[in-house]
């Protein structure tokens, strides 16, 4: 019974001391860090707790989105904080109060500032790697990236290793091409790619690639987001930018920028304008394999495209106090493309021999109208960290597509001997509304967790109106032709609302959140009085967790479900004959894609360099492909289909090195198994390779006010569905020379220097082959001239070494 008390006291001892203990550990550190020149928030900040003895490590965290961190579970002892984040100063706090009641010390506003070397009266000046690995997304920092001058955001965006751009400006996210593209994290009124080809760089700020993007925003886009921030007088007062680019072979581009800002107003305006040619060289083969006969052709086209836009942004942020925020932003103008394609086509049937010879010329005019509106208010409420938020959105286009083409039998000198050309003209006049409201609710739980909810409502609606027209040679006039004329009309509603949480344990950030959206779509073709109504509920669950494992390295995990619509023209079952080769036509039966992404992600920064990797595994059900056949007629017919899957494995790496004072080095790479399996028609088939892309970006700093950007790009061959793209590289120099005290900057580029950006497409049926060869414009020389209204650099006196607290 003794034995039995002195168990119960020494068990009753520790528990007080497992009590006392527990006690302790309850002290909370929590501040947000933000940026010392603009005030801007800064996220994914390392935030180290060291024991002040041995500068042994305690536990650690990253800052969230909005640049808050928390320390959870410390013991009152003798400590200092260290905060560390690529481009930015080390900054250490020494004094932390443990107070005896309260058990948070909360050390308000941390303010960080650009790395320099600090003497007296010194310009702030930082050499912040042109892409940096934050948790959740990339971010491009557009500004230091010289090869992007006087182009426009698919310049900037070759510096990620997640994208692939291949040398005709096509844009994949990890090898889709079906990703939403967002301006300020608000939707936009062009398609992804139209958007990317129609800002100009200049404009931008940074970029920021989210893969796996929360529950809060849409699910459109599979493969992710790619959100542009563009450029914001950060100073008071009146600033402002200018730029102009010439390049070879008439490519014109330019812009202007000019910010107020006041204290309660900020007023934003930009113009921009470009005038571009690009030229090229497409060679096509094909094979056509009958019973007893083999046609062989050959089209040898000489391209000229001009791209074309003028764009008018206005912006407006109106803060009456502390609480409301109004904001507005307008983008209207055009963007246009224009090409000229004389083709000659040849081809002889064995074993008859038969040649035959023709001469066609190809020309198209596309010019969309456009202007988008959005609206946001925001409403803090009483409780600290809780707001209400509502967005509106408005966009109309006014399309407008010319294709006309000629086809003029020739001789075998391609010498024009038809005195009756065949002369077909289509006119696609069409327009589209595309009308969203957000609502969004932030509500904090408690320091550790903060609940986001949320609803949104977008209609879209779009009419085509298409007419084919044949030149009548007996009646000298343009005949419509009945059976290619059509009216169309699509309409896509959405409904959608989420529930996120953000919130943190044992050391971890952790977002948990569920997106539901219901979708109903009618297609109505006039003309053949055809119907087809869609309509499905669907869920895209997501998840993301990171955690600090010390100063230097974290890891991360992210799930998220997404989905890929497809639009009005591929489903469109109108025929749309292309010339005497092709012929295409919509699927008006096709389903959405669904796809499923996961990514586990390590980031080790040092003093002078960052090394971040990510090993991701992506499945996409329902995939749509494009699918190509001949039939009676002995033309290439291609539509788009359903019968396929896929999925893709891969690792992306990335290093940004500080090597020298003067030499610093961004290196990536992306190596990814791809397997795409189906049916197309009857025949199954199964692709699968291993492809990968490698960068290095070099930047030296030759003086204070030379610098030098070296780039080196490859890509190796993939596979598609039915055949493969070939391996291609590139390598683009930029210098850049500043003067006037770095108000007036002068960048020389030279693209594809070795003329290598060249590239075959292969593709193989049953009974056909087709080579594609296409030699596109190279090299490209450009030079550009910026100016600042106002200088964006800040001067100080006072150097910080400590957090204002």
């Amino acid at each position: 019974m003794k034995k039995a008390n002195v168990l119960v006291l020494v068990f009753g001892f520790l528990f007080t001391i497992v009590l006392a203990n527990a006690a302790e550990l309850k002290y909370e550190i929590t501040g947000t860090i933000i940026e010392e020149q603009s005030g801007a928030t800064i996220p994914y900040v390392t935030v180290a707790l060291h024991q002040k003895a041995d500068s042994s490590l305690v536990t650690g965290c990253i800052s969230n989105e909005e640049g808050t961190f928390l320390l959870e579970k410390v013991v009152k002892g003798n400590y200092y904080i260290e905060l560390r984040f690529v481009g930015y100063a080390d900054y250490f706090i020494d004094k932390l109060n443990f107070g005896e009641n309260a058990k948070t010390i909360e050390l308000g506003q941390i303010k960080m500032h650009p790395a320099s070397a600090l003497l007296g009266e010194v310009e702030v000046t930082s050499r912040i790697s042109p892409i940096l690995n934050s948790v959740d997304k990339q971010v491009l920092n557009v500004e230091k990236n010289l090869s992007a001058t006087g182009g426009t955001a698919v310049d900037a965006l070759l510096l990620s290793p997640s994208i692939q751009v291949d040398p005709d400006g096509n844009i994949k996210l990890r090898g889709s091409t079906n990703f939403t593209v967002l301006i300020n994290g608000k939707p936009t009124t062009l398609q992804p790619d139209e958007v990317l080809r129609q800002t100009p760089a200049n404009l931008i700020s940074r970029i920021e690639v989210i893969t796996n993007p929360s529950a809060k925003y849409t699910s459109s886009g599979g493969a992710g987001i790619i959100n542009i921030i563009l450029k914001k007088g950060a100073q008071s007062g009146f600033n402002g930018l200018v730029n102009a680019t010439i390049g070879t072979k008439d490519k014109y581009s330019g812009d202007v920028s000019l910010n107020l800002n006041r204290e309660k107003i900020a007023l934003s305006l930009a113009i921009d304008w470009r005038d571009w040619n690009t030229t090229g060289l497409h060679d096509y083969y094909r094979d056509y394999y009958k019973i007893d006969t083999v046609h062989h052709a050959i089209m040898r086209q000489d391209r000229l495209i001009n791209e074309s836009n003028l764009g008018f942004r206005f912006g407006l942020d109106f803060n009456p106090d502390a609480k409301n925020n109004i904001s507005y932003s307008f983008h209207g103008g055009y963007t246009a493309f224009e090409g000229f394609i004389p083709t000659k086509n040849s081809g002889i049937s064995e074993p008859s021999h038969t040649d035959i010879y023709s001469y066609n010329t190809f020309y198209f005019h596309q010019k969309p109208k456009f202007y988008t509106n959005n609206l946001g208010y925001n409403l803090n409420l009483k409780k600290e960290g809780s707001s209400i938020s509502l967005n509106a959105y408005y966009s109309y286009i006014d399309y407008y597509l010319l294709t006309s083409q000629t086809q003029s039998i020739a001789d075998n000198n391609f010498n024009i001997i038809d005195t009756a050309p065949y002369l077909q003209d289509i006119i696609n006049d069409n327009y589209s509304h595309d009308y969203r409201l957000n609502a969004d609710y932030t509500l904090p739980i408690n320091k550790k967790t903060t609940l986001e909810t949320g609803g949104a409502v977008h209609y879209y609606k779009r009419f085509l109106d298409v007419t084919y027209a044949q030149f009548n040679y007996d009646d000298k006039e343009w005949i419509n032709n009945p059976d290619y004329t059509n009216q169309y009309n699509f309409n896509e509603d959405v409904y959608a609302a989420y529930v996120n949480v953000n919130t943190s344990f044992w050391g971890i950030q952790a977002s948990l959140g569920l997106r539901t959206e219901y979708m109903d779509r009618l297609l109505k073709q006039d003309s053949a009085a055809f119907e087809s109504e869609y309509s499905k509920l669907n869920f895209f669950p997501s998840f993301s967790f990171s955690k600090a494992l010390s100063e230097k390295n974290s890891l991360s995990l992210a799930m998220s479900n997404r989905i890929n619509r497809p639009d009005e023209y591929m489903m469109n079952p109108f025929p749309e004959f292309e010339d005497e080769y092709f012929y295409s036509e919509g699927n008006p039966f096709l389903l959405p894609e669904i796809v499923r992404n996961i990514e586990f992600g390590h980031q080790f920064t040092a003093e002078k360099s960052q090394i971040s990797s990510s090993l991701y595994y992506r499945t996409t059900t329902d995939k749509i492909e494009q699918r190509l056949w001949i039939e009676d007629d002995e033309k290439i017919h291609t539509s788009f289909h359903n019968d396929c899957n896929d999925r893709s494995i891969g690792l992306e790496m990335m290093g940004n090195f500080d090597l020298t004072k003067w030499w610093s080095l961004n290196a990536n790479a992306n190596l990814f198994h791809y397997k795409i399996e189906g049916n197309v028609f009857e025949d199954s088939f199964s692709n699968s390779d291993f492809s990968w892309t490698a960068q290095l970006v070099n930047s030296f700093q030759i003086k204070k006010n030379t610098s030098i950007q070296l780039i080196g790009y490859y890509a190796s061959e993939t596979v598609r569905s039915q055949g493969t793209l070939s391996d291609y590289y590139f390598v683009d120099l930029a210098v850049k020379q500043q003067f006037l005290n770095g108000r007036l900057s002068l960048n020389v580029q030279c693209k594809d220097i070795f003329q290598s950006l060249n590239y075959e497409l292969k593709t193989e049926t049953g009974n056909m082959k087709l080579l594609g060869d296409f030699n596109n414009e190279s090299p490209i020389l450009l030079f550009s001239l910026s100016f600042q209204i106002s200088n964006y650099k800040k001067k100080t006196r006072d150097v910080h070494t400590e957090f204002d607290m």
